[in-house]
């Protein structure tokens, strides 16, 4: 082969390998290596189930129910392909819902159970990229609790074990009122005792009071230093035969570690495309 002839190859190729370099070269990204952009809207973070009960009947539960929009996810790669939203409320995962990117872009869930759950967000696209991001959700409880004419008061079950993997509860917040209510017979004053006990049986914190015919008392208290377990908040009649009533409002709250809530912007609502527009212009091309 002449000198020259080899030349011309060895130019050919170094064009044809600079016109593929292009399409060699690896797609841009976030710096990272990953070519997702988590942009993830919720406006909360945190909330408050709540459950009463009247004369030791459970009469109604109400969960919280957390959104998240994915709208605005996106791929340099390509379209979006699913979204999942893990809760964390479970632990393998069944939870979880996922769905197709093309259908839907906002995943709500209700939480039914207190605790500080782990949610992990995650988005796939159409090449098989996958990103997630963790966000911590706070579910407190509070109970609604109510006996009426009685003289021999049921104790209040206080559950302080988490459906998570995280610490206990950082408090249970106590307020309750006992009334001694007016009978067609004049009553007599009542004695009565407040207790709570904690999973051992041990008193952790009392309060007595006297209260007068047709009169109430009331008792305010927070207990810190919680173990996991269930917890007792019991009254006793120390003196007197009357009937009482009892309303006990206990709150059962975590630290507040949860993430910060990440809402859309009002100046984000025109003028930026979402993932299911996006996904869709490019299914109709």
């Amino acid at each position: 082969m002449g000198a020259g002839q080899a030349q011309s190859i060895g130019l050919f190729a170094v064009l044809v390998l600079g016109s593929l370099a292009g399409c060699l070269a690896p797609l841009e990204d976030d710096g990272n290596g990953q070519p997702i952009t988590m942009n993830v809207h919720y406006d909360a973070t945190s909330g408050t189930i709540t459950e009463r009960v009247q004369n030791n009947a459970v009469i109604s539960q109400t969960g919280v129910e957390l959104a998240f929009d994915f709208a605005r996810v996106t791929s340099k790669a390509g379209a979006m392909k699913t979204f999942t939203l893990d809760p964390g409320d479970d632990e393998d995962g069944s939870n979880a819902v996922t769905v197709n990117a093309n259908d839907q872009a906002e995943l709500t869930y209700t939480y039914l159970t207190h605790g500080l759950f782990t949610a992990v967000l995650s988005a796939t696209d159409e090449s098989d990229n996958t990103a997630s991001i963790d966000v911590t959700i706070r579910i407190d409880k509070q109970i609604d609790w109510t006996q009426t004419n009685t003289d021999d008061p049921s104790p209040m079950t206080l559950s302080t074990v988490p459906d998570c993997r995280c610490d206990a509860p950082e408090k249970i917040v106590i307020e309750s009122t006992i009334t001694n209510p007016n009978e067609l017979v004049p009553g007599t004053q009542v004695t009565v005792t407040w207790h709570l006990n904690d999973p051992d049986g041990e008193q952790q914190a009392f309060h007595t009071e006297q209260i007068g015919d047709g009169q109430e008392a009331a008792w305010s208290h927070n207990q810190y230093n919680l173990v996991k377990g269930a917890w007792s908040l019991e009254v006793s009649i120390d003196s007197g035969n009357d009937s009482i009533n009892l309303h006990h409002m206990v709150s059962i709250l975590y630290e507040t570690v949860e993430s910060e809530p990440n809402p859309l912007a009002l100046e984000d609502h025109d003028g930026v495309a979402d993932s299911l527009s996006v996904s869709k212009n490019q299914n109709e091309k």
